[in-house]
């Protein structure tokens, strides 16, 4: 998901959407929502794959993901699109294998994956594309051994921060699955020092901290400081945490977890928490006191949130994922929490 100018952009595996007045549209794989009226918008173009990320920059939205076709045009996992009509633009890159995170600068747009080419070029996992001529940036090289799941951008846009399943970034064994490196020249950025023990999932950043989903032993939620110290304990789930957002001092996580582990132990697989309570799919924590906040929707399903956006300008929460009910009410797949 991404929000732009009053617009929800989503994609994922979906082939129709049902709009507010209870009718089925055709939606393959790419939709918008208004986030004011929560009114699906004609903005569409057909992916004949699953989309994996989307980005926003100035009039263009930016989608990744496992698909040879949008919008009737041949597109090898990534493509451009108007934000205005969705018509599909020039841009065109033959990325070889699966495109699973996006990120624009002023400049630049960055991506990750499972790819190891880029046309004829080599690109382990990671590369980068100039936003005016749509070019490979042939000086931007980072390598990752392993699939990279997210990437973010610090606030001041030097760092392309880096996570997934890699154990090694450009050849250094000291970033396992999480790690910065510089937006300018892809070299790894000593500055940003995580202690990482698991599989990362999502990366979100912003000018306070860094902020982290993590997979293995259930899931984590790391609230990390600009050097990858952190800011407060890791916080323990019974599963994944899969998705990120932040407002100010709130950090929401989302994921296929039932429980924050209290005491941050646990273990077994299926991992159970020694002391549960209680948070269904998402929960909410704060950056400066630390506490998870009493607020608790109960969302549904086994895979429960796969993304979380925040709307910048009325701080409203969106979810997406596998879940079909929301305190018990029907709500499938994509829900709105408005701002507290």
């Amino acid at each position: 998901m991404a929000i732009s100018g009053g617009t929800l952009f989503i994609g994922g595996t979906f082939t129709q959407v049902t709009d507010r007045s209870g009718k089925a549209q055709v939606r393959s794989r790419l939709a918008a929502i208004d986030v004011a009226t929560c009114d699906l918008t004609s903005w569409t173009a057909a992916a004949n794959g699953e989309v994996l990320s989307i980005a926003v920059s100035g009039s263009t939205v930016y989608v990744g993901g496992s698909f040879t076709n949008v919008g009737g045009a041949s597109r090898s996992n990534i493509a451009a699109l108007s934000v205005a009509s969705a018509q599909v633009q020039s841009f065109s890159p033959v990325i070889n294998k699966p495109v699973r995170a996006l990120a624009a600068s002023g400049s630049s747009l960055y991506v990750g994956g499972e790819f190891a080419k880029v046309g004829a070029a080599s690109r382990s996992k990671l590369a980068a594309f100039s936003l005016a001529s749509g070019a490979l940036d042939p000086g931007w090289q980072p390598k990752a051994n392993a699939k990279v799941n997210t990437l973010a951008l610090s606030a001041d846009g030097g760092r392309v921060y880096v996570g997934g399943l890699f154990t090694t970034l450009n050849g250094q064994g000291a970033y396992p699955y999480l790690g910065a490196v510089s937006a300018a020249t892809g070299k790894n950025d000593s500055g940003f020092a995580p202690h990482s023990l698991f599989p990362v999932l999502k990366v979100v950043a912003d000018a306070q901290g860094v902020y982290v989903g993590q997979a293995g032993s259930g899931g984590h939620l790391l609230l990390l400081k600009q050097d990858g110290t952190l800011q407060q304990q890791v916080y323990q789930l019974d599963g994944d945490v899969q998705a990120v957002a932040v407002d100010g001092d709130s950090v929401f996580g989302g994921g296929h977890f039932t429980n924050y582990c209290v005491g941050n132990t646990g273990a077994g697989a299926p991992f159970m928490c020694d002391k549960n309570l209680p948070r269904r799919k998402v929960l909410e924590v704060s950056w400066s006191g630390g506490q998870v906040t009493s607020w608790a929707p109960t969302l549904d399903s086994p895979f429960g949130v796969l993304s979380a956006a925040v709307d910048p300008n009325t701080h409203d929460l969106w979810l997406g994922g596998d879940f079909t009910k929301v305190a018990g009410q029907p709500v499938a797949h994509l829900a709105k929490f408005t701002a507290r």
